[in-house]
């Protein structure tokens, strides 16, 4: 994977997330809270950017 495609996985994620986010808003609040709380680093990274590391074991295409 290269660098473009894990950024453009990692904004698709967050698109998710943030729609998912939007629908739990007045359904669970406390599922919401849970989910807000997971992906805070990915929404607000220190630095603003988030450092990517190839995991061992995968080819660093």
């Amino acid at each position: 994977m290269t660098s473009e495609q894990a950024a453009q996985l990692i904004d698709d994620a967050l698109d998710l997330v943030h729609q998912r986010l939007q629908d739990l808003e007045s359904q669970s609040p406390q599922a919401q809270r849970a989910l807000a709380e997971e992906f805070r680093e990915w929404r607000h990274p220190s630095g603003g950017h988030i450092d990517l590391m190839v995991c061992p074991g995968f080819p660093a295409n």
